[in-house]
């Protein structure tokens, strides 16, 4: 009488010979292809991202500054000193 073995139970099935083989390389190509993607995604993004950034730093440089308000010739400041007196002052300087 044969004595008949058994395997050891293996959580992953095992195919033997050329399909594991096609299997295996069918299953790394997959994996390539979509690490390709997703990188290119990502280099897209941030060369979009780099894109954006330079033309709103160019677009802030170049925007007019704004600086204090011309003098205007016509108009005199006043101070209140308390209840219903004002001085007013640099009427005197008109030509």
């Amino acid at each position: 009488m044969a004595v008949m073995t058994q395997r050891p139970w293996s959580p992953r099935p095992t195919f033997g010979g050329a399909f594991g083989a096609v299997g295996a390389l069918l299953a790394w190509t997959v994996a390539a292809l979509a690490g390709l993607v997703i990188a290119a995604v990502v280099t897209v993004a941030l060369v979009f991202a780099g894109v954006i950034g330079a033309a709103v730093l160019a677009f802030a440089r170049a925007w007019p500054k704004r600086g204090p308000a011309p003098a205007e010739d016509d108009v005199i400041e006043a101070r209140h000193v308390g209840g219903h007196t004002w001085v007013a002052y640099g009427f005197d300087h008109r030509g």
